[in-house]
């Protein structure tokens, strides 16, 4: 199969989204496939599809593309908040590109979230089947962020969370399959964006074990120092990554013992404030921020433990490679978390933003060594069990050909229906019931209608009317005489 990825987000970038489509890449391809991924570049500042150079400048697109969707704006929603437009207008964008680079050649695109699937699904062939993997719930880590920033006051009937959860349920059942790593996530979609619960497969993770065994051993720059436990946190600095509270909980660690260290490695938004808060705390010297690192699998080979104390997580890659590695997690409880780490089994697991919790954890984990190695056995027989990548690109492999039995016509020649079974009609009808309480009537006419012209639009269509005005005249009389031909037949009948 011709397969195209195609993200939202800027690829490469640190980031599981990024680890994951690496992943799927080498398994499909491993598996015989031609691959392509479509995605911003990493700048921003445009599109591309690296494996066959394509490219184009944003630039090209996004002027047009805001005038037009401003004026719709101030004339039919007027007031809207300024980042539903933007959102709007990058959406747009995606979509122009798409079309810019075509679609037509594959045989099934595989997008990487909420945005690009209801982009994609809008501007794809027909005949093309569409599978969606979510990563995470976008609107979940936006909430996150607004009660860290101490905005308590946004709720669930804010326009922004309104307009939000619409975009989290049109992501998730524009597709022909929606793939969930986790059952949390799952549940997530079905109880609070209101996506029909046949509509999400859960198919978790996976990974290359023998490649990142041999990255383990490769040197690194970082050496561990001598009679001290070392702490990882592999994530980027993020209010949904929670180290506020691993610092906070350092500080407690600190006053009872020192022969610890806890690297940082990644970087982020926060990284500058972090640093901060660690040197007012005087951890400087237990703390050691290590910026974005290649050597990662050789950091965690050195680790005695990886800790992660997000606010929201889906499945984490850092859990998955420091089961591979055999080490023993310190994890908050947040997301799908808790169904890749038992607590006292294969690690040990606290209640997001407890610090007093975390603390306790840190401290068991340095005070008893046999606890330890037994928790690091379980952690990695367990990442034997379920990370394999062979076993995750099969069961993709399978969900794609269950999206393309919905498409007999890609390779039987036979026409789409044009209407839904009774069944998915129901559904769908139900879906929207549910749905519909939750979303303001602006915001649900906004993104139900079509989006304004585009370039590409406006173009094609000045294409077919000259072609219809050069046509031959023989051509134009044979038309006419059929015309009146059947205006003749139907008289007589």
């Amino acid at each position: 199969m011709r397969i195209l990825i195609a993200c939202s987000w800027s690829l490469p970038h640190a980031g599981g989204v990024n680890t994951y489509v690496n992943q799927l890449e080498k398994g499909l391809k491993f598996a015989g496939h031609h691959v392509d991924i479509f995605s911003p570049t990493p700048d921003g500042q445009g599109f591309y599809i690296p494996g066959k150079e394509m490219a184009i400048d944003k630039a090209k697109l996004q002027p047009l593309i805001a005038h037009q969707s401003n004026h719709y704006m101030e004339h039919h929603l007027s007031g809207i908040d300024p980042w539903i437009t933007f959102s709007e207008v990058e959406r747009y964008c995606f979509e122009a590109a798409a079309m810019y680079f075509g679609l037509a050649e594959y045989d099934l695109i595989h997008a990487q979230d909420i945005m690009s699937a209801h982009a994609l699904s809008r501007v794809k062939p027909p005949h093309t089947p569409l599978v969606t993997t979510i990563h995470g719930c976008l609107t979940k880590e936006w909430f996150v962020r607004l009660k860290t920033l101490g905005l308590t006051d946004q709720d669930t009937n804010s326009p922004l969370w309104k307009y939000s959860a619409l975009r989290e349920h049109l992501g998730a059942t524009v597709s022909d399959v929606t793939i969930s790593p986790s059952e949390w996530l799952k549940r997530v979609m079905v109880e609070d964006f209101a996506v029909p619960e046949p509509n999400i497969i859960v198919s978790h993770y996976g990974f290359d074990k023998e490649q990142f065994q041999q990255n383990m051993l490769r040197d690194s720059m970082i050496v561990k120092p001598e009679g001290v436990s070392v702490f990882l946190c592999p994530a980027r600095f993020d209010v949904v990554k929670g180290h506020i509270y691993l610092i906070h909980a350092l500080v407690k660690l600190k006053a009872e013992r020192s022969d610890w260290v806890c690297w940082l490695a990644g970087e982020g938004s926060l990284r500058d404030e972090i640093m901060n808060i660690t040197k007012d705390y005087g951890l400087g010297d237990h703390v050691i921020f290590l910026g974005n690192r290649e050597d990662v699998p050789a950091l965690i080979h050195q680790a005695d433990f990886i800790v992660l104390p997000s606010m929201q997580d889906n499945q984490p890659f850092a859990v998955i490679e420091a089961q591979i590695a055999g080490k023993p997690v310190i994890a908050s409880d947040a997301g799908g978390i808790p169904e890749m780490v038992t607590h006292s089994v294969n690690g040990l697991v606290f209640h997001a933003g407890d610090i007093n919790e975390l603390h306790l954890c840190l401290r068991s984990a340095l005070q008893d060594t046999n606890w330890l190695s037994s928790m690091a056995s379980q952690a990695k027989e367990w990442g034997e069990r379920h990370w394999a990548l062979p076993e995750m690109t099969n069961r993709v492999l399978a969900l794609y050909e269950l999206a393309r039995s919905k498409h007999p016509e890609q390779n039987t020649g036979i026409e789409p229906q044009t209407e839904q079974p009774a069944q998915q009609q129901a559904e769908q009808q139900q879906a929207e019931q549910q749905i519909e309480p939750q979303i303001e009537p602006q915001l649900a006419q906004q993104t139900e209608q079509q989006s304004p012209i585009t370039p590409l639009q406006r173009g094609r269509r000045k294409w077919r009317a000259n072609r219809r005005k050069k046509q031959p005249a023989a051509i134009k009389r044979k038309r006419k005489i059929r015309r009146k031909q059947r205006r003749f037949t139907r008289k007589r009948s």
